[in-house]
């Protein structure tokens, strides 16, 4: 079942500020046409403004099972600013 108010946590690979997005949030961010399908994208932090992964799984707007790995980050990786 899906909830559209679910929260996927996020972290801060530099600073280790820990914060929650809404899902609806970042499924929107997916349908953007610049980001292409199973293109992993991060965030920038509220309060160092680097960069910050989704530590654990979550479903994309595919369906598939996302997981973002802050160590195996290509040099490429958009940064998405909410």
């Amino acid at each position: 079942m899906w909830f559209p108010f679910k929260r996927v946590c996020c972290q801060c690979t530099f600073c280790g500020q820990k914060w929650y997005i809404p899902a609806r949030r970042i499924r929107s961010f997916e349908r953007l046409p610049n980001i292409k399908k199973a293109e992993p994208f991060i965030w920038e932090c509220h309060y160092c403004h680097e960069g910050v992964v989704i530590p654990r799984p979550y479903k994309n707007i595919y369906g598939q099972l996302v997981r973002i790995d802050p160590k195996k980050l290509k040099p490429g990786t958009k940064i998405a600013h909410f």
